[in-house]
């Protein structure tokens, strides 16, 4: 059985009923779904959501099904390419290397063609497309991967992009300027043509993963090697063949982005934390809607876990091949949720050179631009636990010999203490100890023996533990 939404839903529902939620009032999208995101993560709670009646962006119910917080666990991202939250990033290297080619089905077996909508048949506002903060400019699609197409080569990039429905048949867009996406865009705006664009929403969080690569044109693969099998695609309605979009996709709209035409677009959440401020962005016509007759739509809430934790296996392990190549006894990276899976990154080391951390430090910095804070630590350290890493911090690093600051390069535009053209400093903090033979302070350890003897002698139960605060 091909992978997609549903048949990951089937595997969360029975392999861990714990983390799924299903909502049967009457909702509102206009708030009251993030309003109950927000109160879940109050009480420290991420369990993926489906609503199974909300009002439409016309206030009709029922309308789609809309589910919500898909990737707010590292649990689930792990599970949807069958691994574990330390291991995630490890084997998404693993995968990406071996890459599948996708393959065209018919368009009777595709059933992302099941409803089939053009021209006037068309409304945004059928959709349950969510308003998320109380300053947003208006309801955004925020998890619709955008799949758009290099007029020379012919290479499909996707990403994951903000989509303002400001009209039935009109998008505002806001391509990244640093994004792949952009570097697309500026080649139709030499051309003087519009930019084909397929949003397609609803699919297996291991779709999202591949789609998240971080290697310009090797998406489609990529989203291959992560489903375990070819990705399916079938000929759009608007372009044919020409510009194929998945088949098993709950929902796909055809768009064509104007190379001239802007208007302005936020505030908008943005994954910082903070309002994104007002822009020019660009305008798509919506040309088709084609759907499941049962479509589940999905939302990301924008600027919260379901928004940073998919894309952080990719530059976990974008980040990752890059320090091999400098430092090959580098064990493993992590970007934590306390910098928003953007910001930070901990790196874990078996170091052999006092040398090491500083040249990790310089790549894993320049490595991606959003990445401001770095902190290497030694193999005997949980980098996937924060008191751990902020105690290596405190006592196996100076200030003066291990702070590492660059100052003005490249960062992230939603950083609200970058520049205005997104200059950044940049810092990175050696929490390791001297290397061989240097001597340093042995930490504390209870003797390994008897930890086994306790856990074998069950003075304390696993339900015990589990059912303890």
């Amino acid at each position: 059985m091909a992978k997609d939404l549903r048949s990951f839903i089937d595997q969360v529902t029975r392999e861990a009923p714990e983390m799924f939620l299903v909502v049967k009032k009457d909702v509102d999208c206009h708030y009251e779904i993030s309003a109950l995101l927000q109160y879940l993560e109050d009480n420290g709670k991420y369990p993926m959501v489906l609503f199974q009646n909300v009002k439409n962006l016309r206030g009709k119910i029922p309308s789609l099904r809309l589910i919500t917080n898909v990737a707010a666990a590292r649990e689930r991202v792990a599970m949807a390419i069958d691994s574990t939250i330390n291991k995630v990033a490890m084997d998404y290297v693993t995968r990406e290397q071996n890459p599948l080619e996708p393959t065209v089905i018919d368009k009777k077996d595709a059933p992302v063609k099941e409803v089939i909508l053009k021209g006037k048949e068309v409304n945004l506002f059928d959709l349950p497309i969510v308003t998320h903060h109380e300053m947003d400019v208006g309801p955004y699609i925020t998890a619709g991967d955008a799949w758009t197409k290099d007029p020379e080569t012919g290479d499909v990039n996707c990403a994951l992009i903000r989509m303002w429905a400001k009209e039935p048949r009109k998008f505002i867009v806001f391509f990244a300027a640093r994004g792949h996406t952009h570097y697309y865009y500026q080649k139709y705006v030499e051309r003087g043509e519009p930019m084909p664009m397929a949003v397609c929403i609803g699919h297996h969080p291991a779709f999202h993963l591949g789609a998240q690569t971080k290697v310009l044109g090797a998406e489609l693969r990529t989203i291959g090697a992560m489903l375990g099998e070819p990705l399916e695609l079938v000929p759009s309605e608007t372009w044919g063949n020409k510009f194929c979009v998945p088949a098993r996709a709950e929902i796909v709209i055809e768009v064509e982005v104007s190379p001239n035409e802007v208007e302005i677009e936020a505030p908008f959440g943005e994954y910082a934390g903070y309002y994104g401020p007002q822009r020019l962005s660009n305008v798509a016509d919506v040309k088709a809607i084609t759907r499941r007759k049962d479509a589940i739509y999905q939302d990301i809430f924008a600027g919260h876990r379901d928004h940073l934790i998919i894309d952080a296996p990719s530059l976990e392990a974008s980040i990752f091949a890059k320090l091999k190549e400098v430092v090959p006894t580098v064990k493993n990276v992590y970007v934590p949720q306390s910098g928003k899976c953007r910001f930070h990154a901990y790196i874990q080391l078996k170091k052999t050179h006092d040398g090491q951390p500083k040249s990790i430090i310089a790549t894993a910095l320049a490595a991606d631009f959003r990445i401001k804070h770095v902190w290497v630590v030694d193999e005997d350290i949980d980098i996937y636990n924060d008191e751990q890493v902020l105690w290596a911090m405190a006592t196996r690093f100076q200030a003066d010999k291990d702070l590492v600051m660059i100052k003005d390069m490249i960062g992230s535009l939603v950083d609200p203490t970058a520049s205005i053209d997104g200059k950044t400093t940049k810092a990175g903090f050696d929490c390791t100890v001297p290397a061989p033979p240097q001597r340093f302070e042995k930490r504390l350890t209870v003797p390994s023996e008897t930890l086994e003897k306790v856990k074998k002698a069950g003075f304390v139960t696993e339900d015990q533990i589990k059912k303890l605060v």
